[in-house]
């Protein structure tokens, strides 16, 4: 096999942006699929002669692949099952290697190291950027699939979309995967009402720990990798005190209509009394750490108590 594709498993193959344009050793290997995330899609003659998926993304540690990484997936299961599949980049190291490390992972239930493992031996090139490695160890976190109630994606999701906001490249409607409605029914969580009219607001699954003046990386998604129980919930290692002084909580449905702007009040949505505040580009907690973004609560504005019933 040529130095600008290989074969990874059988009907994958793995390459540069030169391999995608051979297109007599495509139709030699029986590639009937083109999966490309590039900044620079293919020619339409390819685009006419294959069954392609062109994803615009560049090779950058802060690039978002992991959202992709489903239906991607899905897109070299079909290709595979009709025939054969190349998946590249422009290098076939980072980006597209990512996709094949995701792919067997999901495929195999393997962890990244053995996928990296399985990939090395076929392409040794192969090197993933430090960003899609730890979004790959996330996967792996979350059992090899996109699990959208896990504590550590919905914080992923949260920072890489304040990052967007704040970057001002960010203008469309808030995604719902980041924003929590009330949807974890498990029992005996604690809830969150407002003190003055009683209305539940959140509950305690639906608060965002972070280390005693740990900086910024302590609220960051990477630091809770590998450490989330079965049922979501994020765990503090023993060399790390969990800060007991302020409520940080993700971003509720309830404050849709206002989340567009970069900071402001947080009303309560029934009597409109004023509960904290948020601010997308972050502030400082009294223990020393850094929370970006922050949806803030005081607790002095709310009261909590400990239910079995379904919230509505």
């Amino acid at each position: 096999m040529s130095v600008y594709m290989n074969v990874i498993i059988e009907n994958l193959y793995l390459g540069t942006v030169e391999s995608s344009k051979d297109t007599e050793k495509l139709n030699e290997l029986g590639i009937t699929h083109i999966l490309t995330v590039d900044v620079q899609p293919l020619f339409q003659e390819t685009c006419d002669s294959f069954v392609t998926k062109y994803i615009n993304l560049p090779d950058l540690a802060e690039s978002d692949l992991l959202s992709h990484f489903e239906e991607c997936n899905e897109f070299i299961n079909e290709g595979r099952e009709k025939g054969s599949v190349l998946v590249h980049c422009f290098a076939g190291v980072s980006r597209s290697a990512t996709l094949v490390l995701a792919y067997i992972m999901n495929k195999s239930k393997i962890s990244f190291d053995e996928a990296l493992s399985i990939v090395k031996t076929q392409r040794p090139t192969v090197c993933p950027n430090e960003g899609f490695k730890q979004q790959l160890r996330l996967y792996e976190g979350m059992g090899c699939k996109i699990n959208h109630q896990s504590n550590s994606y919905r914080q992923y999701r949260l920072i890489k979309l304040s990052r967007a906001i704040q970057a001002g490249v960010y203008q469309g409607q808030i995604p719902d995967d980041v924003l929590n409605n009330h949807i974890d029914n498990r029992p005996n969580l604690n809830v969150y009402k407002c003190r003055k009219c009683r209305h539940t607001l959140f509950k305690s699954s639906s608060l965002l720990s972070h280390s005693v003046g740990a900086g910024e990386s302590s609220f960051d998604w990477r630091s809770k990798l590998g450490r989330e129980n079965g049922d979501g919930a994020v765990t503090v290692t023993k060399d790390e005190t969990p800060c007991d002084q302020s409520l940080f909580i993700e971003p509720m449905k309830w404050m849709l209509s206002y989340l567009k702007n970069m900071d402001g009040k947080i009303p309560c949505p029934k009597c409109s009394a004023k509960l904290g505040s948020f601010v997308w580009y972050g502030e400082r907690c009294p223990c020393g750490t850094w929370v970006a973004p922050a949806f803030h609560i005081q607790a002095s504005k709310v009261d909590v108590c400990v239910t079995n019933l379904r919230l509505r």
